[in-house]
């Protein structure tokens, strides 16, 4: 899975999205910013958040789907159905609020890291 970028904002006001290690030099003032800065145990944490999240939306409905494509096949239709019923539900209803659980958890648990220019 792919890393969320790190939010680099200069002091001039500029931006940047940048991977973890990475370093940016601001075209507009020309101060480089190195997010290796930011201690690595507290970057897995959040990586560890954003998987574990990604794995909780993915896990279930590949689980629906491994059990019940195959009934649908060899028994009945209906339980192609049902798997699609399943499938919008907890998309529907179970998603968004993990969704909100999983940003909050980031907006209050996640440090914001203060970077010094090099």
């Amino acid at each position: 899975m792919r890393e969320p970028p790190i939010t680099v904002t200069c002091d001039c006001g500029t931006t940047a999205s940048l991977a973890y290690g990475e370093r940016w030099k601001c075209a507009t003032c020309g101060k480089t910013w190195n997010t290796g800065q930011i201690p690595r145990q507290e970057y897995d944490e959040l990586l560890r958040h954003v998987r574990r999240y990604k794995l909780m939306v993915l896990i279930p409905p590949i689980a629906i789907a491994v059990v019940l494509i195959p009934l649908g096949i060899l028994v009945d239709i209906r339980f192609a159905f049902l798997m699609f019923f399943l499938e919008i539900g907890f998309a529907l209803l179970v998603i968004p609020p993990l969704r909100r659980r999983a940003s909050m958890y980031v907006l209050t648990q996640t440090p914001n890291w203060e970077l010094r220019p090099e």
